[in-house]
């Protein structure tokens, strides 16, 4: 009965016979990340590309092409919304007078 008492203490420290440690412990990874935030921010800092990112790095470069066409692709669009409710609607009156489309000038 002596050697219960010892194991249940073991037992409730999380140590096994031999010495090792038979329980898990969780690390506070909050704290970890803020410590690792401040120790080394260059590494595990919060990124802010504004910062990073220079006229050279690829990502820019790439976002500097892709930037241009969308808003050329979105002029177009638009601009072909504006003009095709217009057609639809000279398209009678040009029947009418026989004006062929593109005899405006």
């Amino acid at each position: 009965m002596s050697g219960t008492r010892p194991q249940a203490a073991e037992a409730k420290l999380g140590i096994s016979p031999p010495g090792r440690a038979t329980g898990t412990h969780k690390p506070d990874n909050a704290l970890l990340r803020f410590l690792l935030r401040h120790r080394l921010p260059h590494r595990y800092g919060i990124h802010n590309p504004g910062h990073t990112m220079r006229s050279d790095h690829p990502v820019y470069e790439s976002i500097r092409r892709q930037v241009p066409e969308e808003q050329r692709r979105k002029r177009a669009a638009n601009e072909q919304a504006v003009f095709d409710p217009l057609d639809r609607k000279l398209a009678p009156i040009r029947e009418r007078y026989g004006i062929a489309e593109g005899d405006g000038d």
